[in-house]
This record gives structure tokens, sequence and C-alpha cells, in this order.
């Protein structure tokens, strides 16, 4: 390497020299634009929202150098809390979060400074304080005498995780199960912060209540339609397991989820397209489905692709629906309504300009055919999408595109 560059193989022993060139690479970057016509944007293509997430940043990283990865505390990952919650849960269960105990030993704060401000009583390190503290006690009591469990928990706060089962094959109620650990944790903390910061206490009773109160907020954001309010769940906690059959706790288990799909207007057709993408072994493939005003199915096609990433997939499946109605003499003079359940695909289909430089034969393609006024691409939520995304699954299974008109 020319100048005053590392070789390769060899770092620069000053730590600074690494930073500076970070920075210096950072600022030629900024001057680079792959689109000079559009506004370039960052967008995380492992997940279909583009959107950056922890959780797919951890599996990327995992099947990439899945032995540099290894996870020391199985479990916390699950998405049944808010990002934030799960890695104060990780830190948590490391012993890492800052106690008054911790901070007396890094200086921070006097030694005689470092008593529990729950319980006043004993040195507040983090399993005292989530575990063992009588105040935090009450509030772990108060869920366990929900299901008439008597628990003797063990001496650190990551025993007790990994003792943390219940015999219960209810689906739903195991994530109930898994998130109250975390919730618990989470709201004894905030407590601790409260009664420091702002001088604001709760009684165990009040805190168990905002626990449950934060299990509802976040079980609407599940996959399954739990039809109880937090008033419900507060009165009667046993509705927690209105999924196990088997128990006698269960209440009535309610209608499954409708999915929802809205006909297009008279005289249109609407495509529903999806893709899907199996990294082991890696593989990719594609789907649609045509119906009409009326609901009926009209079209249908199931395609294998060369194995590409998610988003990527999608506009392909946009352009394929597009070839079909195009070069099809039964619906030609239809306006065609294209949902894709992926929004970067949706976007690049929709702007003028950008998107992968290697789409940009299908991407052109599609924004022509936008722009003839036959075609609408709209962006909707999985819910609609479920035959588009089994024909993309079964695309996997075949060696050559089906198509068939109804």
């Amino acid at each position: 390497m020319n100048g005053s560059g590392a070789s390769l193989g060899q770092g620069p022993s000053d730590p600074a020299i690494t930073l500076k060139g970070y920075y210096v690479l950072q600022k030629r970057l900024e001057g680079v634009h792959l689109f000079p016509e559009g506004v370039d944007s960052l967008i995380w293509t492992p997940q279909k929202t583009g959107i950056f997430s922890i959780k797919s940043a951890c599996l990327e990283l995992a099947k990439a150098s899945p032995h540099l990865m290894p996870d020391p505390i199985k479990g916390i990952w699950k998405g049944l809390i808010p990002p934030r919650i799960e890695m104060f849960a990780w830190l948590a269960l490391l012993g890492k979060i800052n106690t008054k105990d911790k901070l007396a030993r890094m200086g921070i704060i006097r030694e005689d400074e470092n008593l529990c401000v729950l319980c006043e009583s004993s040195p507040e390190n983090y399993n005292h304080l989530l575990l063992h503290c009588p105040f935090s006690w009450k509030v772990w009591n108060s869920w366990l005498s929900i299901w008439n469990l008597k628990w003797t928990f063990p001496p650190t706060i990551r025993e007790a995780f990994d003792q943390w089962k219940f015999i219960n094959k209810g689906c739903f109620f195991k994530k109930v199960w898994a998130a109250i650990f975390f919730i618990l944790i989470w709201t004894i903390w905030k407590e601790r912060n409260a009664r420091i910061f702002n001088n604001i206490s709760c009684s165990p009773s009040q805190i168990f209540e905002l626990a449950l109160l934060r299990l509802r907020w976040w079980i609407s954001g599940w996959t399954e339609r739990f039809p109880y309010s937090f008033n419900d769940i507060l009165h009667n906690p046993s509705c927690l397991m209105w999924v196990d059959s088997s128990s006698a706790l269960t209440t009535p288990k309610p209608p499954k989820q409708i999915i929802h799909w809205e006909p297009p207007p008279e005289d249109h057709q609407k495509w529903n397209v999806d893709a899907s993408v199996f990294n082991s072994p890696h593989r990719a493939a594609i789907g649609g489905v045509l119906r009409n005003s009326k609901g009926n199915f009209t079209c249908m096609f199931s395609s294998p692709i060369p194995p590409i990433e998610i988003n990527y997939a999608e506009v392909l499946a946009i352009h394929r629906a597009i070839q079909i109605s195009l070069r099809s003499q039964p619906t030609p003079n239809h306006p065609i309504l294209i949902e894709s359940d992926s929004h970067n695909a949706v976007k690049w289909s929709n702007d003028d300009n950008g998107g992968p430089w290697n789409l940009n034969f299908q991407l052109n393609f599609i924004r022509r055919a936008i722009k003839g006024g036959k075609v609408r691409i709209i962006h909707r939520g999985r819910g609609s999408n479920i035959v588009a995304d089994l024909l993309a699954k079964q695309g996997h299974t075949r060696s050559d595109e089906f198509i068939a008109w109804i």
C-alpha cells in the first residue's frame, strides 16, 4: 500500500490513526452519489421495511460468521418486547447494569451510599435489586400467585432466567410467560430510577399493575389478535391463557383472525404479489394472484428465481405481474392495481429514479407501465397477501414457472 497506510495484515499501532482513517473515509463517502439525478437514501436490505433492527443485524452476522457470534444467553431476542428492553434484559442478565453497588466499586459514589433504594437495608447489586429485594419479591409473587405457584429463586437473576419455565403447551401463553420476566425486571428498574431521580414512589401492587399494562401494550404488537383489554387482564389474569384448550383456566377461544382483502374498483383487476427467500439452502421464488372487483381469481403464477435479496425479489414479483397482464389477452384493457408488502419495492417502483442499479431494467419497465396510466402499485400489509405468499413459497419446489388463467 502506498503512502502512510499500513500494508495488508498489519494494522497501525496507534488507535488514533485508525480512527482518523475512518473519519477520512467517511468524509470521502459523503460526496459519493450513486444516482446523481436523484436523492440517495439509506435502507437496511435484510428487512422488507428497510428499517434497521438489532435482531436482524445479529441474524445477518450469525449467518455470515456463526462461529464468531455465540449468544451467551438464549431466549432474549424474540421480538416480544421493544428492543431497548431486550437490550436492558441482556445487560441485566450479564450483570452490567449500573446499580449503586457497581457505581460504588467504580468510585462514582461513596460506599456508604450503595443501599438499595427500594428496601434501604441491603447493598444494591443487580441480583438483590431485581430478584431478592423484599419489595421486588412482592412484585414477583403477585405474578406467581395468579398461577398458584411457589417459587424459590436461585442466587442470581441469570439462573432465575434459565429456570423461568411453566408447564403450558399454549403457544400464546409461552410468549406471555417469556415476556413477563423482562417486563417485571424492567418495571422494577424504572421504579428504582423514579425514586432516585424524581423522588416518586409506588407500592408493589401499583408496580405490578403497571407491569400488566405494559404486557397488554406489547401484546398488541404480536401477530395474535388477543381479544382482552388491560382491565380484563387486571380483573381476570387467567384470560392470558385463552389459547390453551387443555387448561381449566382457559377462556373461550375467539374466532380466527379474518384476512381482510379489499376488492379493486369496478372494471379494475388487482394483483397481490409476494416473494420468498430461503437462506439454507439459498433459494428464492416469487408468486402472485390476480382477482377482479368481485373477488374472483382470474390468474396466478408461481416461479423460482435466482437467489437474491428479499426486497429485490419483491421487485421481480411486481415486474412479472405487469408482464403477464400486458402480454395476455384477457386483461390488457383493465386498469391494474398491484399490492406488495415490501415498502422498499413499492417505493423504488413509484419513484422516478433510484433503486438497486442491477434492477434498472425491471424498474424502468415498471415505471413506464405506471406512467402509461394503466398500472398503480401500493403497499399493503401481509394480512391481505396470504395467497400470494403461499404461491411464492411453492415456487421453491418448482423447476420452472407455473402460470394459470382461471
